[in-house]
């Protein structure tokens, strides 16, 4: 499904932090994605808690009118695109899936999932970055090792979304695997992982 252009006049419109801005059009999906009109107020409310937990995020006073089009945009891009991969593959969208936890690793939440694939979603000006490949690899090996102890089920594909760009990488975690593991079985993935975890538990 192709996405709404984000015009750079439109973007440097609005003067809020990127990070919240995204954040915000994050909030008008969720809504969209009740079947809700968009309630800006819950939004800004859900945006300004959720930006709460970062020291340094700049928490505005208010929102003018070019924020909330560029989240209204940017929310509806996502919101559309995730509606139309749960009806094209007929599986329910989870929003905030489990992350299990591992170690000293804490539970926590991903952004979306449709049955056995996380949806990760990435707000940025630049292609997909070696810490968003991180980060969906990590998620996988939280996951695999919650399934080997019986805690929960393999990921078994990631896709990477910029609802800004309407870029997407979808891949199956296997393809992913015998690209970046050297080699190494998921077994053997794992140890290190445990190995690199155990030893930052005793820093």
């Amino acid at each position: 499904m192709p996405v709404r252009d984000l015009s750079a006049e439109l973007l440097s419109a609005s003067h809020l932090q990127r990070a919240m801005l995204f954040e915000l059009a994050y909030s008008v999906a969720e809504n969209l994605l009740r079947g809700q009109p968009i309630d800006w107020p819950n939004c800004y409310a859900a945006t300004l808690e959720r930006q709460r937990v970062y020291f340094d995020a700049k928490l505005p006073e208010h929102f003018d009118d070019a924020d909330k089009k560029v989240a209204e945009l940017v929310g509806r891009n996502l919101a559309d695109v995730l509606q139309q991969m749960s009806a094209d593959q007929e599986l329910q969208l989870i929003q905030k899936p489990s992350i299990p936890g591992f170690e000293w690793i804490g539970n926590g939440k991903g952004d979306f999932a449709l049955g056995e694939s996380l949806i990760e979603v990435k707000s940025t000006a630049k292609p997909f970055a070696t810490s968003d490949y991180r980060q969906v690899g990590i998620y996988w090996l939280l996951s695999y090792a919650a399934a080997i102890e019986g805690r929960g089920t393999e990921w078994k594909e990631f896709v990477l979304f910029n609802p800004r760009s309407g870029k997407k990488v979808q891949l199956a975690y296997d393809k992913f695997l015998s690209i970046v593991s050297s080699g190494r079985t998921k077994i053997d993935t794992l140890q290190l992982f445990q190995s690199l975890v155990g030893s930052r538990r005793n820093w």
